[in-house]
């Protein structure tokens, strides 16, 4: 049976749900101690796919992929996540966001 969430982490889940400032805050500076259940891999390749759903400028990636590599992911577990993700997010947001990745890992989208 999966792991439920204790009282105290609901309580959070819920502060966090209405803005909270102190639980907001330590969300946001990644010290939310309740929740560190995800490998440092692991929450390098979610942190990715989430920015390739959101589309950002190509710094973001550059300092994504940092993270995921000092956490030892390879490129291709990165690409693996990404199309695991694609229907999720769909093709366009998908083909933005590899675009701003590869811009980020210095690879040409287009071969010339």
């Amino acid at each position: 049976m999966a792991e439920r969430l204790t009282p105290e982490q609901v309580q959070k889940l819920r502060l966090l749900a209405l803005n909270d400032a102190v639980v907001t805050s330590k969300t946001m500076s990644g010290t939310l101690d309740e929740f560190h259940g995800l490998d440092g891999r692991t929450s390098a390749l979610v942190r990715i796919a989430a920015l390739v759903s959101m589309a950002p400028d190509s710094s973001s990636y550059r300092w994504a992929m940092d993270q995921a590599m000092a956490a030892g992911v390879g490129d291709e577990e990165v690409f693996s996540a990404l199309i695991a993700i694609a229907p999720i997010i769909g093709v366009a947001r998908l083909n933005e966001g590899l675009a701003h990745l590869m811009e980020a890992l210095e690879l040409e989208v287009l071969e010339g």
